[in-house]
């Protein structure tokens, strides 16, 4: 067993930056250090001298079934050990477990791991062994991919795939945590492609179980209670276009299998209706969850995840790649620069030097919606909480000439911005005021909030928790 010497300062954070091979012909190329990791020892014999083998930026361990080496232990804690990839070594970090990381009788908090170590977790214990095997990606030249934004070889790898799959008609699976950007990879594959008509968003997780097929596949007049007139769904709007299906890991095994017979015979029956209509659509389905693990504990049909998972996208947490922070604080602030000036205002401040340190110390489990906000709430109220705490909001006496704007004439000074940028503007006030009104009705009760706004309760909590909002209690 053997330790690295660099054992990061307190706070530090590394960055996951690998080698990126720029050959005098042909593309750039990403190389990545292959992670072996064995279980030497658990509490669950099946267990023992089982082989995880990883080329990837982070490798979590713990015992939630979503981890990449999941342990059935019941001392290891559901997210217990992350590892991220170095130019010099593998950042082992505990990740608050509740009973520890030791490497021999040492209990760490973080440190680099260059050579084959034994590390215990819980009453398990693990060989991580640093290999010498590398794998090799292309990475795109380009810091962005239509809206989205990035320089660091993670993101230029993710970018390179996106680009090579956006003029075909394949389907893609795109798999990253909540916040880090899939719809605007589904947008940016849309309008990067020939095709004709226009990008349909459905959120699979905000709508009631009992709509779901009618909001794709769409209904008679008649079909059922409240349907008062025909409606078309979401295939057909998106005939010659592009469907895009968030959170698709949340439909339901019947769902699920209507969608597969309209993927296979490129045709929609609406509900209600005798006849089926043929549609051209591309399909990009996104998810929060691994949906190859739901498929092994029997929540995902296999048969529909093959014929999503044509192109899989993984789109990296903000965490693994904080080396993008500036570029993409930079790019929050232009865009609110850019509603000031549309306001009549002065920019704000940019951030120093102060807040981006702040940050950096940051895992951001958010992500860079989570970054958005803190950025977009330090510009009006200055660093006054670190990044996962919330600041109070203002009184309504101090609100800002944006609130007063935006009351007095709601469309006036977005109509001078970029379309995307109105839109989500425009978006992002419509959803916090229909949050805070539905929960005003409601007496602050979630369950019934959810019901009367005809929406998913779990898409409800999700807006709560982006901005800010808590349910009665008691």
């Amino acid at each position: 067993m053997a330790l690295s010497p660099q054992v990061p300062p307190a706070g530090s954070k590394p960055s996951p930056v690998t080698e990126v091979i720029t050959p005098e012909t042909g593309p750039s190329l990403r190389r990545i250090r292959k992670l072996r990791v064995v279980v030497v020892d658990s509490p669950e014999p099946k267990e023992h001298n089982r082989v995880h083998s990883f080329a990837q930026d982070e490798v979590r361990i713990g015992s939630g079934s979503d981890a990449d080496v999941p342990l059935a232990d019941g001392a290891v804690s559901r997210e217990h050990v992350a590892i991220r990839l170095l130019p010099d070594g593998f950042l082992l970090t505990d990740l608050g477990s509740t009973n520890g990381t030791f490497v021999g009788d040492v209990r760490v908090r973080e440190v680099v791991v260059s050579s084959e170590t034994l590390v215990s977790i819980g009453k398990t214990a693990l060989r991580l062994i640093p290999l010498v095997e590398t794998v090799e990606h292309e990475v795109s030249p380009r810091a962005s991919f239509g809206r989205m934004l990035g320089a660091s070889a993670a993101m230029r790898e993710t970018f390179a795939l996106l680009e090579r799959v956006a003029a075909s008609d394949l389907t893609v699976l795109i798999e990253g945590e909540t916040g880090t950007g899939k719809e605007l990879a589904a947008e940016g594959l849309h309008e990067a492609s020939a095709r004709a008509g226009e990008l349909v968003a459905v959120n699979c997780g905000a709508i009631p179980r009992e709509l779901l097929e009618s909001e794709l596949m769409g209904h008679e007049k008649g079909a059922f209670t409240g349907a008062v007139r025909e409606r078309k769904g979401a295939f057909l709007a998106a005939d010659k276009g592009t469907l895009f299906l968030d959170e698709v890991g949340e439909l339901p095994l019947d769902m699920q299998a209507k969608l597969l017979r309209a993927l296979e015979r490129h045709e929609v029956k609406p509900v209600g209706s005798d006849k089926s209509f043929s549609v051209d659509v591309r399909v990009v389905a996104a998810t929060n969850k691994n949906l190859a693990k739901e498929v092994k504990a029997g929540r995902f049909r296999q048969d529909l995840y093959y014929r999503l998972a044509v192109v899989t996208v993984k789109i990296p947490p903000l965490r693994t790649r904080l080396e993008d922070l500036r570029l993409l604080c930079d790019g929050v602030w232009e865009e609110l620069a850019r509603r000031k000036k549309a306001s009549g205002l002065p920019p704000p401040a940019r951030l120093d030097q102060t807040a981006m340190s702040m940050l950096m110390r940051y895992d951001f489990p958010g992500n860079v919606r989570e970054l958005r906000n803190i950025v977009e709430r330090w510009a009006v109220l200055g660093t006054t909480a670190p990044p996962g705490e919330t600041a109070p909001l203002a009184p309504a006496s101090t609100a800002s000439p944006d609130a007063a704007q935006a009351a007095a004439d709601p469309f006036g000074a977005l109509l001078e911005l970029p379309y995307h940028e109105a839109k989500d503007a425009l978006n992002e006030r419509f959803e916090r005021a229909f949050t805070e009104a539905a929960l005003a009705r409601s007496g602050g009760n979630v369950s019934k909030a959810a019901r009367e706004a005809g929406i998913d309760r779990r898409h409800l909590q999700r807006m709560m928790a982006r901005f800010g909002l808590r349910a009665k209690e008691g």
